[in-house]
């Protein structure tokens, strides 16, 4: 019998990326609640089934523009609001994710370059000494060191 093999959902780097229609539901469904509105209410003033709208706000659907701006109406915004609303909430999780992504590689950095900080002058583990020229001088060794490249220590 052969081996059994588990996907996750997603698979990649993009994997990990909110879709617009998840966050556009969010924002709806935001507005909705914090206004103290049910489903059937905003559904039937916008001109939609309250299914198709539940849809929406859980990021099934994509709604047309027409749409969007009906459910907008209803909710007593401009379409311009929510695509904003939108565009802020993905700007904000774009910028955490490459803070998270930054710190990940610091700690890689960091990990790989790991050193004790009290070596002494001389011991292989000695990074201190450096020239004009931007040389490390490592136990008599010396390396010249890339301009793109960073000694990480605390």
């Amino acid at each position: 019998m052969g081996k059994v093999v588990e996907f996750t959902r997603a698979i990649g780097p993009r994997a990990s990326k909110p879709l617009w229609r998840h966050v556009l539901g969010e924002v709806l469904r935001g507005e909705r609640l914090d206004q103290e509105r049910i489903l059937t209410e905003v559904a039937a003033t916008a001109g939609v089934s309250p299914q198709y709208l539940s849809e929406i706000e859980r990021g099934r659907k994509e709604p047309s523009s027409e749409i969007l701006g009906s459910v907008a109406d209803a909710l007593g915004l401009e379409l311009l609001d929510v695509v904003r609303r939108v565009g802020e909430r993905l700007g904000a999780r774009l910028d955490e994710e490459r803070r998270q992504a930054d710190r990940r590689e610091r700690l890689v950095v960091e990990a790989s370059f790991a050193f004790r900080a009290d070596a002494l002058p001389g011991h292989p583990l000695d990074l201190s000494g450096t020239d004009a020229a931007g040389t490390v001088v490592v136990t008599g060794a010396e390396v010249p060191a890339p301009s793109d490249v960073f000694l990480l220590a605390a």
